[in-house]
C-alpha cells in the first residue's frame, strides 16, 4: 500500500484534470469568444495526445522503468497547466492542453502496471478497482472544485490548482522503489504521430464545414494511408495487431471506444444544469454530485465483482446503466428529480466501466509481463473515443440539443453491450488454487 499510494496520486492528479473543467466550458468559450463546439476540443486535443504518449510511455516504462516515465509525465503535465493558465489565444490554450494530455499519459499507464505488481493475480480486480476509486474521488472533488474556482476566481485558477497535487506527487516519488526493468523495442512513433493526426483531421471534418472540411477530408485520407502504411512496414507497429487478428480483440477494443464516448459526455453535464435546469458556475459542479458519490462508492464493489464473477458481467451491467442516464437525460422537459435518477445512473456506469473491468479483459489478453503494453492498448481506443466522443455528441446536439446528445449516449451504451458478448469472460482466479499455484 505505501508503494500503491504514490502511483495513486498521479492517477488522481490526471483525473482531477478530467473532471475539474466541466463546469467551466461555458466561461472558457465566453472567454475565449467561441462555440460550445469549439470549446469541445479543448477536450479532444488532450485526448488526442494522450493516445500517442500512452502507447509509447507503457514500453517505455517497461524498458527504462515505471517510475522514471511517471515522473517524467507528472513534470510535462504540470509545467503545461502553467501554460493552460497563461494562455491569450484559444490556439495557444489548445496546445498547453496538447501538452497536458501528453504528461498524463505517461503517468497513467506506467502507475498502473507498477501498482497492480503489488497484488498476486487472484487479486488484480481489486487493485484495478483501488485505481478506479482514485478516478470515484477525482469525479468528487473536481467539478466542485472547478465550480467553485471558476465562479468565484476566474478560469485560468483551475489548472493552476493542478500544481499543489503535483508537487505531492512527485514529492512522494522517492518512496518508490527503481522499477524492474525489460528491454523490449519502443513501437513506431512515426505511425504514433500519424495516428493522432489522422484521428484529429477526421474529427475537423465533422466539426467544420466549407473549405476547411474538404482540406481535412483530403488530409485524413492521406494520413490514413501513412499510418496504414507505417503500420505494415514497421518491425514494432504503434497499434498492436496481434489482439486485434480475433474477434474477441476487436470487439474489446470497438467496446473501448463506445466507452470513452460515455466519458465523454460527463463534461457537458454541467453545461446541461446550467442552461436547462439554470444552476450557477458553482452550482453545475454540486449538480455532479450524485454521479461522484455512487461512483466512488462502487468502484471498490466493481473490483470485487470482477473477481468474483468475471469482469464482461460486472462491465455490460455499467453499460446498462450507461443506457439508462442518457435516456433521463434526453427526456424533454427535464426535471431536477429525473436528473439526479441519471446521475447515479451514470455513476455505476462509470464504477463498472472505467476501472477494474476493461482493464481487466485487456491484461488477459497479454501475458502477465506485459502489463503495460496491455493497458495502454485499450487506453488508444478508450482514449480515442474520449477524444471524439465531445465532437460527436455537440454534432449529435444540432438534432435536437441536449436530447440529441444524451440520446446519442444511450444508443452508443447500448450498442457496446450488445457487442461485448462476442468477448469471452475471464474465469475468476480461485484464491487457493492460485496459492497452491504460486
Amino acid at each position: 500500500m505505501r508503494v500503491l499510494t504514490v502511483y495513486l496520486v498521479g492517477v488522481f492528479v490526471g483525473a482531477l484534470d478530467i473532471n475539474v473543467l466541466g463546469p467551466a466550458l461555458p466561461l472558457i468559450a465566453r472567454s475565449f469568444h467561441i462555440t460550445l463546439a469549439w470549446t469541445a476540443w479543448t477536450i479532444t486535443v488532450y485526448s488526442i495526445t494522450y493516445v500517442g504518449s500512452t502507447v509509447l510511455a507503457g514500453p517505455a516504462g517497461d524498458r527504462f522503468g515505471h517510475r522514471r516515465l511517471f515522473t517524467f509525465g507528472l513534470v510535462a503535465f504540470g509545467l503545461a497547466s502553467i501554460l493552460a493558465a497563461a494562455s491569450q489565444t484559444f490556439w495557444f490554450f489548445l496546445v498547453a492542453r496538447a501538452i497536458q494530455g501528453a504528461g498524463a499519459g505517461a503517468v497513467y499507464p506506467n502507475a498502473q502496471a507498477e501498482g497492480i505488481r503489488q497484488f498476486p493475480l487472484e487479486r488484480r480486480g481489486v487493485a484495478l478497482g483501488i485505481f478506479g476509486a482514485a478516478f470515484g474521488l477525482a469525479s468528487i472533488i473536481g467539478p466542485n472544485l472547478g465550480g467553485a474556482i471558476g465562479q468565484y476566481i476566474g478560469w485560468p485558477f483551475i489548472f493552476l490548482a493542478n500544481l499543489p497535487f503535483v508537487a505531492v506527487a512527485l514529492a512522494l516519488t522517492h518512496r518508490a522503489p527503481a522499477s524492474e526493468t525489460t528491454f523490449r523495442a519502443l513501437p513506431d512513433w512515426i505511425g504514433g504521430l500519424a495516428f493522432a493526426a489522422a484521428l484529429a483531421a477526421v474529427l475537423l471534418v465533422l466539426a467544420t464545414s466549407g473549405t476547411t472540411r474538404d482540406l481535412a477530408a483530403v488530409c485524413s485520407v492521406l494520413l490514413v494511408a501513412a499510418f496504414v502504411l507505417r503500420q505494415h512496414q514497421t518491425a514494432i507497429p504503434f497499434i498492436d495487431p496481434v489482439p486485434l487478428r480475433r474477434l474477441s480483440g476487436i470487439a474489446l477494443m470497438v467496446g473501448a471506444v463506445g466507452i470513452g464516448i460515455d466519458m465523454s459526455a460527463s463534461v457537458f453535464v454541467p453545461t446541461l444544469a446550467q442552461q436547462v435546469l439554470h444552476f450557477s458556475v458553482f452550482g453545475s459542479g454540486l449538480a455532479l454530485m450524485p454521479a461522484a458519490f455512487s461512483g466512488a462508492i462502487l468502484a471498490g464493489v466493481g473490483g470485487l465483482l470482477v473477481d468474483r464473477v468475471g469482469p464482461r458481467i460486472v462491465l455490460q451491467t455499467g453499460l446498462a446503466a450507461g443506457v439508462i442516464g442518457g435516456i433521463l437525460l434526453g427526456l424533454p422537459h427535464l426535471s431536477l428529480a429525473v436528473f439526479i435518477l441519471a446521475m447515479v445512473a451514470f455513476g455505476l456506469a462509470v464504477a463498472f466501466t472505467m476501472g477494474a473491468p476493461l482493464n481487466r479483459l485487456a491484461l488477459a489478453l497479454y501475458r502477465d509481463d506485459q502489463s503495460a503494453e496491455a493497458l495502454s492498448l485499450v487506453a488508444v481506443f478508450r482514449s480515442a473515443g474520449l477524444a471524439a466522443g465531445p465532437i460527436l455528441l455537440t454534432v449529435a446536439s444540432r438534432w435536437h440539443s441536449f436530447q440529441g446528445m444524451f440520446g446519442a449516449v444511450a444508443v452508443i451504451s447500448a450498442l457496446a453491450t450488445v457487442i461485448y458478448f462476442l468477448v469471452p469472460n475471464v474465469r475468476p482466479v480461485a484464491r487457493t488454487r492460485a496459492a497452491k499455484t504460486a
